[in-house]
């Protein structure tokens, strides 16, 4: 497989662009007939252009979706109100003005969204979406040699996500703000979209290899897209099923005492809390497996799945429950692969529970370092596996590399997660397609791992891995 080092950056967007320039343009043609020529703007024509411009802003956030950008397009244009409304005469208010139109406009630019990489494969990627019995939403992206007339969705379909996130913050606020804002704030997620799609073009025959996968805490089943697309572009096809919980379990005492160091992972009230945690998410482990096992159910029903080859995959919580599946759930067949798995909903009686079948773990520098997801303790689970094992950690990766939020809000998540470099970001998450890649490819009974180093000198331009495999 071969797939580029340099990713290409989008353009500018061209309608936030146009609306920044013209609300500058406003503001300026405002100074030039009041400050220079003297000419007076009567009040209607002041609401007539207000309004305009408020229209438009309002055009922008239903349709466009605002990013960070949002939080200087509202203060540009209130600044931009008050300023006209007072002709311009506060030197102050136009100084501060300009200070937000030229900033906004600054950020748009500097903002980068990036393409998705292509598959690799030989197929075109069919997708459609179903429901389980039990109400469960699944994506399934498969091979296919038909196009479509619809190849794109958006990856947040379901507004009751965000009102989920939004009564998650009871648990941690006595005052929440207005859900409008929260859908401002989360727009960005119908920003991010499913790409290079044939939806509902049929599948093609014969019976497949089947990925199963399971979503991170908090996170979407079409995040992952770029996994998906590439899988199925070689032949996979890939069933994603929705899986949503609480996300903030701590109330606000709580996450106070962690704040101003009263509760520690070192003292008693903070291994109160964190058992209080284990707890919980031991809870939402087990049902999230259950959910698992019924998608499972629904997968052995088809005729086009190829039973021997049916693998399990996930990230984070997800990567959790799929290797709590596989330790009861033989149904699993070739294997597992784990992004970045999170052991701390594990119950002590099963962290010792051997695995029979193939597992991959790739894990993040970052996220592994964590004291309370208990790591290294932990992490010694994944070495359970008796059949073949490879695990890897890729130095300076974050826990968010394999979504496709990296390439659709990556000055985002720099700013929140401390990204250090975009670019090699982008790079781990290929380096995250090359081993899925290879580890599916050598579940073969002729195929083995013992080759690893010299695939990673084939794959990689520097060595940015640790690995420990047999």
């Amino acid at each position: 497989m071969k797939y580029p080092y340099e990713f290409q950056q989008q353009d500018v967007p061209l309608l936030e662009m146009a609306l920044a320039i013209l609300m500058l343009g406003s503001f300026m043609n405002d100074l030039l007939l009041i400050l220079i020529y003297n000419v007076q703007i009567d009040l209607t024509e002041k609401s007539q252009m207000i309004f305009s411009t408020a229209f438009i802003i309002l055009f922008m956030i239903k349709c466009q979706k605002m990013r960070l950008t949002i939080y200087l397009l509202i203060p540009a244009y209130i600044t931009l109100i008050i300023s006209k409304y007072s002709s311009h005469q506060s030197y102050i208010m136009v100084f501060i003005c300009l200070i937000f139109q030229i900033g906004y406009i600054f950020l748009v630019m500097v903002m980068p969204q990036y393409k998705y990489p292509k598959p690799s494969g030989k197929y075109l990627i069919g997708f459609k979406e179903i429901k389980l019995k039990n109400g469960d939403m699944v994506s399934i992206y498969y091979p296919t040699l038909q196009k479509s007339k619809i190849r794109s969705i958006n990856s947040c379909r379901n507004r009751d996500y965000i009102k989920q996130v939004y009564n998650d913050f009871q648990h941690v606020m006595h005052w929440r703000p207005p859900i409008m804002f929260i859908y401002w704030m989360l727009g960005f997620l119908n920003k991010v979209r499913v790409e290079d799609i044939e939806v509902d073009s049929p599948i093609i025959e014969g019976k497949l290899p089947t990925i199963v996968f399971s979503n991170g805490l908090g996170g979407l089943k079409d995040h992952y897209s770029v996994f998906y697309k590439e899988w199925a572009s070689n032949g996979y096809q890939v069933y994603s099923i929705q899986q949503e919980e609480v996300t903030i379990i701590l109330n606000e005492k709580e996450i106070h005492q962690y704040k101003i160091g009263e509760a520690t992972l070192e003292n008693q009230l903070g291994q109160q809390i964190l058992n209080k945690v284990k707890m919980i998410r031991h809870q939402q482990l087990n049902d999230r497996v259950i959910k698992y096992q019924q998608l499972l159910d629904y997968v052995y029903q088809q005729q086009n799945v190829d039973l021997n080859k049916i693998i399990g995959a996930g990230h984070s919580f997800g990567a959790a429950t799929v290797h709590r599946t596989a330790q009861i759930d033989k149904r699993i067949t070739a294997g597992i692969i784990l992004f970045d798995p999170w052991f701390l909903p594990f119950s002590e009686d099963t962290l010792n529970i051997k695995l029979s079948v193939p597992l991959l773990s790739v894990n993040s520098e970052t996220f592994r370092l964590r004291k309370e997801n208990e790591t290294p303790q932990r992490y010694s689970i994944v070495f359970n596996a008796q059949s073949k094992k490879l695990v890897i950690m890729i130095k300076g990766s974050q826990h968010l590399c394999t979504t496709d939020l990296v390439y659709k809000m990556p000055f985002e998540l720099k700013m929140f997660t401390k990204l250090n470099n975009l670019n090699k970001i982008l790079q781990i998450t290929i380096a995250h397609l090359r081993l899925s890649q290879y580890f599916i490819e050598s579940l073969s009974p002729q195929k083995t791992l013992t080759k690893f180093e010299e695939f990673s000198k084939e794959s990689f331009r520097q060595s940015i891995h640790e690995i420990e495999y047999k």
